[in-house]
């Protein structure tokens, strides 16, 4: 079978799954509750490019809807959305992409089985900001990613869960800019010991695999972690992991195996006008490059509210790549981004905003990239409102 050609192939049954998940939840009300937004942006580094720098005015617009269905026993999500980027100065970057995201859990006495999957036909000028930082190309790229799970509960004290994520990414003219067609997947069981109403203990093993289909790229980790859960007051949680894994990867012909740690922890704060929320982790990470990387990221998002009509936020996120393989003609990447903004309801469906965002890319392979960009928009979002 022609390994390249398994994202289009699985993209019929995705549609099957969600239709059939979808037809059998009839006995609870379906909701739908439909979003929009549209922002007039500028932009003074519309690649973010280190040189041959170029500005834009441009136009975002983005709409979708989520839909929902939830009884005692499924729980039911399908999100279609659509977004379209346009720019003054260089309509050849201009970009229409589509996603469909998908996500239901039946609850059992014992167990719970979930399934998530996701589906996007964007543009490099979208994906690639977390993954290669190459934003200065528009090439098309389809995205596929499923992740069924299955929880049990083997004491009242004690459960297990099991999970599988594959996903997938084809690019338009792959191999030819840098970016490369690739499959990741990952299985992972865990078992969740609880030692109060608020507290849990967890270790938890994975494997995972990623290999590049015109290539004879690929890699394989082994990890093994340990952790806890709290929620250490009616306002704070917390949660962190902490373990080892190896990775073994073959790449131009060349082997090479390697060995770090692994971390994450997370907080999140609910007090009455503001919350926060940061995230912090270290992992092993697939790649469009055809290598997989050593990657630390960094995410934190802080909101409050000033009144019923005025509240604000600002989200900073940090994220540093460097290649498992010691001799790697990939270079090192460390990119940051900040970005405060407010929000002024109009009514209860519709509001203003405004943010700014600051973004920085070093590469080691050349000069530092900056990009400040400020956008100005209305927000449409309505309530759920039942239509079956």
């Amino acid at each position: 079978m022609n390994s390249k050609k398994t994202v289009v192939r699985i993209t019929p049954w995705v549609i099957g799954a969600v239709l059939t998940s979808s037809t059998t939840i009839t006995l609870a009300d379906w909701a739908v509750a439909p979003f929009a937004k549209s922002s007039i942006v500028f932009d003074d580094n519309i690649r973010f490019v280190p040189e041959d720098v170029e500005s834009s005015l441009g136009i975002n617009l983005d709409a979708g809807a989520v839909v929902s269905n939830e009884t005692e026993v499924v729980k039911t999500e399908v999100t279609p959305r659509i977004a379209y980027k346009a720019y003054a100065e260089d309509s050849d970057l201009n970009t229409v992409d589509a996603y469909l995201d998908f996500t239901t859990t039946s609850f059992g006495e014992r167990s719970d089985l979930g399934l998530d999957l996701k589906l996007a036909n964007d543009s490099t000028r979208t994906s690639e900001l977390s993954d290669s930082g190459r934003v200065l190309l528009n090439k098309r790229r389809t995205y596929f990613s499923m992740s069924p799970s299955w929880k049990y509960l083997l004491t009242p004290l004690v459960s297990m869960k099991v999970d599988y994520l594959f996903n997938g990414s084809q690019y338009e003219d792959s191999g030819e800019n840098g970016l490369n067609d690739y499959e990741f997947q990952r299985s992972r069981v865990e078992l969740d010991k609880r030692l109060t109403e608020e507290t849990d203990v967890f270790v938890r093993g994975y494997y995972q695999r990623y290999k590049v289909l015109d290539l004879s790229n690929k890699a394989t980790s082994y990890g093994l972690e340990g952790g806890f859960r709290t929620n250490w007051t009616s306002k704070l949680s917390l949660r962190a992991a902490i373990g080892g894994v190896t990775t073994e990867s073959t790449v131009e012909g060349r082997d090479d195996e390697g060995s770090r740690f692994s971390a994450s922890a997370g907080l999140r704060y609910r007090a009455e006008t503001t919350s926060y929320d940061a995230q912090i982790r270290s992992e092993v990470s697939p790649s469009s490059t055809g290598e997989v990387y050593y990657e630390n990221t960094f995410r934190l998002n802080v909101s409050g509210t000033q009144n019923a009509q005025l509240s604000w936020f600002v989200g900073a996120s940090l994220i540093d790549r460097s290649a498992v393989r010691e001799d790697s003609d990939q270079p090192d990447r460390t990119y940051y981004r900040i970005e405060p903004g407010v929000s002024y309801k109009l009514d209860p469906d519709w509001s203003l905003a405004f943010r700014y965002g600051f973004s920085f890319q070093e590469r080691s392979d050349e000069d530092d990239a900056t990009r400040n960009q400020v956008y100005v928009g209305v927000t449409y979002r309505k309530p759920p409102v039942i239509v079956y």
